[in-house]
């Protein structure tokens, strides 16, 4: 058994999806010091299926539904072990997954948090279990993990472990939020500490059509990426006038020279682009354009063909949003607004690539013009 690890499980109404998550956690190689399950009103046998466990959990029963984030500050509040492993209520675990993420902090102790991957999965109508990749993941150094964090969220918390203690520097988790608590999280969380990263595979990611939100405020798979977005525009929006412009570049890096600064300007107009916040953007676009003598080195013009890959796609290509006229002043800045402007068009060729590939021809003809536009935007 783990001396040192508090297992917390927050849940809302999944009394079935819950009870093949908890023989997961409870199947561990490593067992965890503590289990603390946060049912949060359901509705359901949640409690009553719960109670059949006796003393292999300790459950927390809340008299109103206050949300997921609500219930993981109660149980951070009540852990009782210095490192803490947040676990969602319909996902598997695999059975190394706590030895695998404790060994990586034995031997990193520096770090404030491990993790690893996940394999998505479903289970059909026949009761046939389905497992496909991991979806969107990058493999990056663990002083780049805060910046290509803010580009796409890709360690979920039931795949990291971290320590409690960072709580009282990074604060706990954003009850305001319905969506996307989790990721503004782990930015907090990737703020104050740094991690260190496996790519074996920790817990197993159940896809389904499920309500998600709280009681009150609860939308359905079909509706989740809308959500996501809307709530990460809140997010980003908080953060760049939160984090100071040096937190852009890699961790430990200061600006020190007019150069650093285009760098840092560059990679959170990225940022703020895959988040569709398209107007930030440009204006960190735009200044970096006069920024430096050097031409755009082999790092920023690769951070700049990342802007259109964001996981949510780029329909902002196709429905008018994408605000052209203002990006025309990205070109027009000088002297290196066309090479920026190059650079962003760059990254269309992915999306161009893989719209063939699927055989959507239209498509890829709209992403070909779309780029020669942002190439010749004068």
């Amino acid at each position: 058994m783990s001396d040192g690890v508090s297992v917390i499980l927050p849940t809302y109404n999944r009394c079935t999806l819950l009870q093949e998550t908890l023989e997961s956690v409870l199947a561990q190689s490593l067992q965890p010091a503590e289990i603390i399950v946060v049912d949060d009103c359901s509705p359901d046998d949640t409690v009553e299926m719960l109670a059949t466990y006796g003393d292999k959990l300790r459950l927390i029963t809340k008299q109103s539904n206050q949300g997921k984030a609500h219930s993981i500050n109660l149980a951070l509040s009540e852990c009782q072990h210095p490192l803490v492993w947040i676990v969602d209520d319909d996902d598997l675990m695999h059975p190394d997954a706590l030895q695998t993420l404790t060994n990586l902090l034995q031997h990193n102790p520096e770090a404030g948090f491990a993790h690893g991957r996940h394999v998505r999965f479903s289970i059909d109508n026949a009761g046939n279990r389905q497992e496909w990749d991991t979806g969107y993941w990058t493999e990056c150094a663990s002083e780049e993990f805060l910046v290509r964090t803010m580009e796409d969220f890709f360690v979920h918390q039931p795949g990291m472990i971290f320590k409690r203690a960072l709580v009282d520097q990074s604060g706990p988790l954003n009850e305001n939020l319905v969506r996307s608590q989790d990721y503004d999280f782990l930015i907090r969380l990737a703020r104050v500490a740094s991690g260190v990263g496996t790519q074996d595979v920790i817990f197993f990611q159940r896809q389904h059509d499920g309500l998600r939100g709280t009681k009150e405020n609860s939308f359905s798979a079909t509706e989740r990426d809308k959500k996501w977005m809307e709530y990460d525009q809140k997010i980003f929006r908080a953060l760049r006038d939160d984090m100071d412009l040096s937190e852009f570049l890699p961790s430990g890096e200061q600006i020190q020279s007019p150069t650093d600064k285009r760098r840092a300007l560059l990679q959170r107009g990225v940022i703020m682009g895959r988040k569709k916040l398209w107007d930030l953007a440009i204006q960190d676009f735009s200044d970096a354009a006069s920024l430096g003598d050097a031409p755009l080195s082999d790092a920023e013009t690769l951070t700049l063909s990342r802007a259109f890959s964001s996981k949510y796609g780029c329909e902002e290509i196709f429905d008018g949003s994408f605000p052209i006229a203002e990006y025309k002043q990205i070109f027009a800045s000088a002297p290196l607004g066309p090479e920026i402007c190059r650079s962003l068009s760059n990254g269309l060729r992915w999306r161009i690539r893989e719209a063939l590939f699927k055989g959507k021809i239209t498509r890829a003809f709209l992403y070909s013009r779309f780029m020669l536009a942002l190439r010749r935007a004068r």
